[in-house]
C-alpha cells in the first residue's frame, strides 16, 4: 500500500506540472470538499460561514456527497454546489474550469478525492495530515491533527487560508415551504422522537432500552412517541413501534430535507451518536445523545445549548469499533438515567 501511495502521489505531481496553476485574485475562489455523511457535512457549516465572512467577495463552491447536497441546499454562504456521484472526466473539467485558487479539504471518504483536488490547478490545497489515506504529500499546506472537535478542526483549515472564525454553531436552512404538516398538535401533548439506529451498530444503545424508555415516557408524561430512522433500519423501527403501544413510526424513506422539517417540529429527539443528533443541533431542536463507543469531545455537541450528551467510557481498551458485535459498553447507561435527563430537558425547554 505504501508503494501504491508513493506511485500515485508521484504520478499526480507529474501531471500537475502540465496544468495551468490558477493565480490568486483579490476576490478569491475557494472549493470546499466535504464528501462524506450527514454529520460530517453539518460540521462544515460553521467553517463555510466563517470563510464567507472573512472573504465577503469570494466565490465559494462545495464538492459534496448526495446527502451533503441536501444539507447544503439554500446555504447563503455558498455560490455553487457540486455533487460527487462518481469520478468522471466531465466532473474534473467542470471543476478545473472554475479556476479555484484554494481548496479546503475538510473530509473525504473516497481515496481519489485528494488526487482529483491536486489536478484542479489550485495554488493551495489545505487539509489535515494523517487522514488522507497516505496521500498527505498532495496537500500544499497541512494542519497537524489534534484532540479537538471536528468543527474546530475544520475551522483551523479556514484560519490556515488566512480566514478567521466568526461562528462555531451548525446551520441548516429550511425554507418556509418545507414545513411538516402531519404531526397533529394535540393540546398539552409533547412529541418525543426515538431514533434507535445509527450507521454503525457499535454506536447503538440496546433496542430493549429504547423500548423500555419509550413505554416509561408514555406512562409518565402526556406525550406522543415518534419512531424515526432510515430505510435500512425499517425492521428495527417496526420492532420499536410494535412494543410501545400508541407509538407512531415516521416514513423511513423520507428525503433528508423532509426529515429535517420533521425534526424541526418535535419537542425532543433521543438518539445515538448519529447524523440526526447533529441535525437537531443545527435546527435548535432539543436533543439527547447517548454515547459510549465514541468520544463526544470529538464528535458530540459543540456550543449547542439545546443538546445534552450522556456518555460512559467504552469498556474495551482500545474500543473494537466496527469489529464489535455486541457493544455491551452501552449497558453502563441505564434507562432511569436517560429518563431523568429527559425530564430535566423538557422542564428546561418549557
Amino acid at each position: 500500500m505504501v508503494f501504491k501511495n508513493l506511485l500515485l502521489t508521484a504520478s499526480v505531481k507529474a501531471l500537475r506540472r502540465f496544468l495551468k496553476i490558477h493565480p490568486k485574485t483579490e476576490s478569491r475562489r475557494f472549493l470546499i470538499v466535504t464528501t462524506t455523511a450527514l454529520g460530517d457535512t453539518l460540521w462544515a457549516t460553521p467553517a463555510i460561514e466563517s470563510l464567507k465572512q472573512s472573504f465577503p467577495k469570494a466565490y465559494i463552491a462545495a464538492l459534496t456527497s448526495p446527502i451533503g447536497n441536501q444539507v447544503l441546499q439554500h446555504n447563503p454562504w455558498l455560490s455553487k454546489i457540486y455533487t460527487l456521484h462518481r469520478f468522471t472526466l466531465s466532473l474534473w473539467k467542470q471543476l478545473y474550469q472554475e479556476q479555484f485558487d484554494t481548496i479546503l479539504l475538510f473530509h473525504a471518504s473516497q481515496r481519489l478525492i485528494l488526487p482529483l483536488c491536486a489536478l484542479l490547478g489550485a495554488r493551495e490545497i489545505i487539509g489535515t495530515s494523517g487522514i488522507n489515506k497516505g496521500l498527505d504529500h498532495l496537500l500544499t499546506d497541512r494542519i497537524a491533527p489534534a484532540y479537538e472537535h471536528e468543527i474546530c478542526r475544520r475551522l483551523k483549515i479556514v484560519e490556515k487560508s488566512k480566514g478567521f472564525i466568526t461562528t462555531q454553531t451548525l446551520s441548516f436552512f429550511l425554507q418556509p415551504e418545507e414545513t411538516w404538516p402531519t404531526i397533529p398538535k394535540a393540546p398539552k401533548k409533547q412529541w418525543i422522537a426515538l431514533h434507535p439506529g445509527s450507521k454503525d451498530p457499535f454506536k447503538r444503545w440496546p433496542i430493549q432500552n429504547f423500548i423500555q424508555l419509550g413505554n416509561r415516557l408514555k406512562d409518565s408524561l402526556n406525550c406522543e412517541i415518534l419512531i424515526t430512522g432510515t430505510e435500512k433500519e425499517t425492521s428495527l423501527l417496526k420492532q420499536l413501534t410494535q412494543q410501545i403501544p400508541g407509538a407512531h413510526m415516521a416514513d423511513p424513506q423520507l428525503p433528508l430535507r423532509s426529515f429535517a422539517s420533521l425534526i424541526d417540529s418535535i419537542d425532543l429527539l433521543i438518539c445515538n451518536d448519529t447524523g440526526p443528533f447533529h441535525l437537531a443541533c443545527a435546527l435548535n431542536t432539543p436533543v439527547l445523545g447517548i454515547y459510549s463507543s465514541t468520544d463526544p469531545n470529538l464528535c458530540g455537541a459543540h456550543l449547542a445549548p439545546c443538546s445534552l450528551v450522556i456518555h460512559q467510557q467504552p469498556s474495551c481498551k482500545p474500543c473494537l469499533k466496527r469489529k464489535c458485535l455486541i457493544p455491551f459498553c452501552f449497558l453502563q447507561i441505564g434507562i432511569d438515567e436517560v429518563f431523568q435527563a429527559v425530564l430535566k430537558m423538557l422542564d428546561q425547554t418549557q
